[in-house]
């Protein structure tokens, strides 16, 4: 093999990419060896923040030399865009970052309404406990609500579900897995219509846990076989409680029985669609997203790229489960706004803003140092202009087992 390491801006269609300079979590694809076949895919990489590339020459076009105007209309054309994920991208003005005073609004805002949406959907599960019976157009009034929300402040609606205590109510799993997965959904460019089945599948995937006695709704490693069965019978009982309640969508239907299958082959599925079984597996890795970063089964909570990783790990081998964890890898990002952040040096920080195409070098606000001393105000620190061998992110922490206020630390550096 022939290889070559160039800076991406020399990067051109035809020639076969073997390498990048991050980790998979960071860019926008899950294989690093192909050939690059259209444009938009070295816009996906710069997008991610990687500068340089390793190529096969062998399989691939070698280095053309450009001349210098036209290496310079390159860098001109190639305006580094937004992700559909930055807060940003749905404002209309990508050039200019939030300030704290606003992430502060909108987190707050955001935890307000969430407050508001887990008191609505407590009662709207526990009458689905007593009649066997789900109010289906109040489910769909209710995903409606969490979509205008999204669209609103999508960074603090993420936000809200780090700031979580462990092993949730099966009503608040059942908004976690609604809010990530309009989130997801608006991602790939989902129409209304399906944002609304994505939600409402994800907000009734459970709702046959509320058939079941509450000690075995809280799944744990020791179950008996028989507390297993009835378990995993939950997916039938929540189809029966949809078709006895009427109006509900065969895509929500077929999300609600079979977001714990995702192995099942074709011709396993009968008469779901490939849309219908696409938004299945959709909703069964967000389930066990959320299962990891709350350890509702018993286990240690882990952080999000933990989570994301051993998902990876999990589904690696089937490439239609290992493409939707690709999805969601980018849908939440590396480092999101308003996620703490441990740095090389020890100290702590909240990220505060994150510039197009430089997702791992956000604007930080450290608000702990190196001994744990609270920094007031907090200290800003722009990780692009870090000199080369100076502080790096290393590792993403949980605000509430850190003890951190994030909406405070944000209206303490705009105070």
């Amino acid at each position: 093999m022939a290889q070559r390491t160039i800076p991406l801006t020399r990067l051109i269609v035809g020639m076969y990419l073997i390498g990048v300079d991050r980790s998979w979590l960071q860019t926008p694809f899950l294989r690093h060896k192909f050939k690059i076949k259209v444009q938009s895919e070295i816009e996906a990489l710069r997008r991610a923040g990687i500068t340089e590339v390793t190529i096969d020459t062998e399989q691939g076009l070698d280095v053309v030399d450009l001349e210098p105007s036209r290496s310079a209309l390159v860098e001109t054309v190639l305006v580094e865009s937004p992700s559909p994920f930055h807060p940003a991208a749905s404002s209309g003005a990508p050039s200019l970052l939030p300030s704290a005073v606003m992430l502060a609004e909108n987190l707050s805002k955001a935890k307000q309404r969430r407050g508001e949406f887990v008191n609505r959907l407590n009662d709207l599960f526990e009458q689905t406990r007593q009649t066997r019976l789900v109010q289906y157009d109040a489910a769909c009034q209710f995903t409606d609500e969490v979509i205008g929300d999204i669209l609103d402040a999508q960074a603090a609606c993420y936000a809200v579900l780090g700031l979580r205590q462990p092993d949730p109510t099966l009503h608040e799993h059942g908004l976690t897995v609604c809010t990530l997965s309009v989130m997801l959904g608006q991602a790939l460019k989902y129409s209304r219509k399906q944002l609304q089945q994505l939600g409402t599948g994800g907000l009734l995937h459970d709702i046959g846990l509320t058939c079941l006695p509450r000690n075995i709704v809280k799944r744990s490693s020791t179950m008996s076989p028989a507390q297993q069965a009835l378990y995993e019978s939950h997916t039938t009982q929540g189809g029966t409680i949809l078709e006895k309640s009427g109006s509900c969508d065969q895509a929500v239907l077929a999300i609600v029985r079979g977001h714990h299958n995702l192995t099942m082959q074709t011709e396993q599925t009968g008469e779901m669609s490939a849309a219908h079984h696409e938004a299945t597996r959709l909703i069964g890795i967000i389930d066990q997203y959320d299962e990891l970063v709350t350890g509702q089964t018993g286990l240690t909570p882990m952080s999000s790229n933990q989570a994301l990783t051993q998902l990876y790990q999990r589904h690696r081998a089937d490439e239609a489960l290992s493409r939707v964890v690709s999805y969601l890898i980018r849908a939440i990002g590396v480092y999101p706004l308003y996620s703490v952040v441990a740095l090389s040096s020890g100290e702590l920080a909240v990220v505060g803003a994150i510039a197009p195409g430089k997702a791992h070098l956000p604007l930080l606000y450290i608000c702990r140092d190196q001994s744990g001393k609270t920094c007031f105000p907090p200290v800003p620190l722009d990780l692009v202009h870090e000199p080369e061998g100076g502080r790096t992110i290393r590792d993403v922490r949980s605000a509430v087992r850190e003890g951190l206020d994030v909406e405070a630390v944000l209206r303490q550096v705009a105070a």
